[in-house]
């Protein structure tokens, strides 16, 4: 009887381990199956886990939001890492750019490119009201396409790389849409080139010129001191709002002011467009001519030169200083400056010692320019006291405390 008993109880384990057996086996079938339809792009229909099966169409909506939602390694908002298609982005082109940007229809005689272009911090865009001279011509700035993004209040408050590619991506794709259509439809077009190299601006022009179009190239420039003074103004009333927006080293600037140099210079040696204009500051225009003049483009550059080299007036000195103190200020209340921010505000306190505070015309016993020499000397120290002891290099130069209220930057 015993013995019945124990060979029933073998005979049991055996089924046991039998049906282990063969339990592990389709396991591992299973997963080798998944593993071959993942390496092959065929997954499976379904997939058992515990007692449910989920089906294929769920597990790619899990994937998908998994891929959606990813939050930036600095704490900020979760941003989307899967940006919009060509079809969605030519979509919202035509629904909604195109009727806003060429509001006007086709030019009634020739279509006119106007090319404003200038280093960064000049503020180009604020020129097109001169420049349009109450024409119908459709005025076109890669910032300003920027607004049109389905996420753009999510994206521009991000601090992530991902979500200024997206950004950037999406403006790229609704600039090309935006220059094929003005010159298929022929509609007169002012477009922004702050910051584009010459030969970038002078192969936009030929473009539109074989096209049918007449060309003009409309430079806006202002003293070094002034353009990169409203860069590092402009960045930081983004950053105390919580917008993220490019930030302009000192390298970054004097390359845009040397590519504007050599746009004048190229233009004025070999003319390929058909008139030229150097508008200076408050918007006063300082040279215009033709390619058909006798004399060309003769003198436009000795006019920039002239125009970046000359004096800033009492007035607009006055304002300068005060706008560097308070934008100094606010870099300086978070306590420590990163080292990119740090060489801009350094840079253009020893520009106010060395030219401003210099040219400023004030009488000789007053006291207003050893007051002001102190005050750039003291927050010039406390910039490289405060830079050295930044010891992080890759941290981001915004400041992220509240501070005084500043303008926006220098205007034209």
């Amino acid at each position: 009887m015993a013995h019945e008993r124990c060979g029933a109880v073998q005979s049991r384990a055996r089924s046991a381990q039998q049906r282990d057996g063969e339990a592990l086996r389709s396991c591992r079938a299973r997963r080798t199956r998944y593993r071959r339809g993942r390496d092959t792009g065929r997954l499976p229909p379904t997939r058992a886990i515990g007692d449910r099966r989920i089906r294929s169409s769920s597990r790619r909506r899990l994937r998908q939001r998994s891929q959606q939602t990813r939050r930036p390694a600095n704490g900020g908002p979760v941003v989307s890492s899967v940006s919009s298609s060509e079809s969605d982005l030519q979509a919202i082109f035509e629904r909604r750019i195109r009727p806003v940007v060429f509001a006007h229809g086709p030019s009634a005689t020739d279509p006119e490119l106007i090319l404003a272009t200038g280093q960064f911090g000049v503020g180009a865009a604020r020129a097109f009201g001169g420049l349009i001279d109450g024409r119908e011509i459709a005025a076109l700035s890669a910032s300003d396409l920027r607004a049109f993004h389905p996420r753009y209040l999510e994206l521009s408050r991000s601090h992530s790389p991902e979500a200024s590619l997206i950004l950037t991506e999406s403006t790229s794709g609704w600039m090309r849409s935006a220059l094929q259509y003005a010159r298929t439809t022929r509609r007169s077009l002012l477009l922004d080139g702050t910051g584009s190299s010459s030969d970038v601006a002078l192969a936009t022009a030929g473009l539109f010129a074989r096209s049918g179009f007449t060309t003009t190239v409309a430079v806006v420039t202002v003293p070094r001191s002034e353009s990169l003074l409203a860069t590092v103004s402009g960045y930081l009333v983004d950053a105390r709002a919580g917008r993220a927006s490019p930030f302009t080293t000192v390298a970054e600037h004097d390359a845009s002011l040397e590519s504007v140099r050599a746009l004048v210079q190229t233009v004025e040696m070999a003319p390929s467009v058909d008139r030229l204009k150097i508008i200076g500051r408050e918007g006063t225009t300082r040279f215009d001519a033709a390619r058909t003049d006798a004399s060309g483009f003769e003198g436009a550059l000795a006019t920039l030169d002239r125009e970046n080299a000359a004096p800033l007036p009492a007035p607009q000195a006055m304002r300068w200083l005060s706008e560097l103190r308070a934008t100094t200020d606010f870099a300086l209340s978070s306590r420590q400056v990163a080292r990119p921010l740090a060489e801009v505000l350094i840079e253009l306190h020893e520009l106010g010692l060395r030219e401003v505070l210099p040219n400023l015309p004030l009488p000789k016993d007053s006291q207003a320019r050893p007051l002001a020499e102190a005050n750039l000397g003291r927050q010039l120290v406390a910039l490289r006291q405060a830079t050295q002891a930044d010891g992080r290099p890759e941290r981001q130069p915004a400041p992220v405390v509240s501070g005084p209220e500043i303008d926006r930057g220098i205007s034209l």
